[in-house]
């Protein structure tokens, strides 16, 4: 077992098949005590819970999927309220504010989850590969769906969950098969509103290379309107079709490519907390500090001395 491990596998009821009943097992060996729990694959987070639990206004930072292992999950968004269990996945489309609120949980039958999130770069460049291999689309309509349980997919996150134990699967496999599953979710009939974000505009291109511009310039000050000029785009325009390409609004990227750097910086035991903020770009060590907390549940110093022994 790697160090994150925690505890004995407590028993569940009888998944819908066998894929899901095996990724239930392996999340259920890592996590025995409530609440979220952060991976040393930051893309990859588990959550138990033995009692109903809610949580207002959770972000979501672009294109997600829940996996509901036992119990269930109500969300709301927006106004609607959509719920999750054993027979369904849960998909987040764009970056958005969500409760959630976890049903039935009991000590003896948990609620037990995972979460996948999703590069906004390689859903960008995902919907476009569908776009240009024809995949069919429709109007985009919701923030959220549920969609039917799909065993190529679970089975995927179970080998995702394999990966992040051990160090060089999680830097060489993870990435592989988070490629994999994003190629198979945006590819499903439920994800057609997704594809017809890109399907209606031939700009999607200059989303990639806006992208691609952030990351090389992402320690000096970014503007939306910058951005947009560097790609011959007006401002409204390129807010707009960046957030319905990328899924997330271009300063939400920004904060990404730096948080991630951020993170990155962390788990090198020479470097100091305190020093990371402006060498990724931020301004202020205080607004760093901010956005770190609500980007990954834990100010700096703290959530260093937890992923460093993650990965020790």
């Amino acid at each position: 077992m790697p160090p994150w491990v925690e505890g004995n596998v407590p028993a569940f009821v009888q998944s819908p098949h066998a894929e899901h009943a095996a990724l239930r097992e392996l999340v259920a060996a890592r996590v025995t005590t409530n609440g979220q729990h952060d991976t040393p694959f930051s893309h990859v987070r588990f959550h138990r819970f033995s009692e109903p639990t809610t949580f207002s206004k959770a972000p979501v930072f672009g294109l997600s999927l829940g996996v509901v292992l036992s119990g269930r999950k109500d969300i709301r968004v927006e106004g609607d309220t959509l719920r999750a269990d054993a027979s369904g996945l849960l998909v987040i489309t764009q970056e958005t504010e969500y409760e959630r609120v976890t049903v039935g949980a009991s000590h003896d039958e948990p609620y037990l989850g995972v979460g996948v999130s999703f590069c906004s770069e390689s859903v960008a460049r995902a919907l476009i590969a569908l776009t240009d291999a024809g995949a069919a689309s429709s109007a985009e309509t919701a923030r959220a769906f549920v969609m039917p349980s799909d065993p190529e997919i679970v089975s995927g996150v179970a080998r995702l969950v394999r990966a992040v134990d051990d160090p060089l699967d999680r830097q060489i496999l993870a990435p592989l098969v988070m490629q994999e599953l994003l190629y198979r979710l945006l590819r499903s009939d439920a994800a057609a509103a997704v594809r017809g974000a890109v399907a209606r505009e031939p700009d999607a291109p200059k989303i990639l290379a806006a992208m691609q511009f952030i990351r090389r310039e992402s320690k000096k000050p970014l503007t939306v309107a910058g951005i947009a000029r560097h790609v011959a785009m007006s401002p409204s325009h390129f807010a707009h079709r960046f957030r319905a390409v990328a899924r997330v609004s271009p300063m939400r990227f920004v904060r990404e490519v730096r948080l991630e750097r951020a993170r990155e910086l962390l788990t090198d035991a020479s470097v100091r907390a305190s020093e990371v903020a402006s060498e990724v770009g931020f301004e202020s060590a205080a607004h760093f500090s901010r956005e770190f907390k609500r980007r990954y549940g834990a100010a700096p110093i703290a959530y260093v001395k937890g992923v460093r022994v993650a990965t020790s």
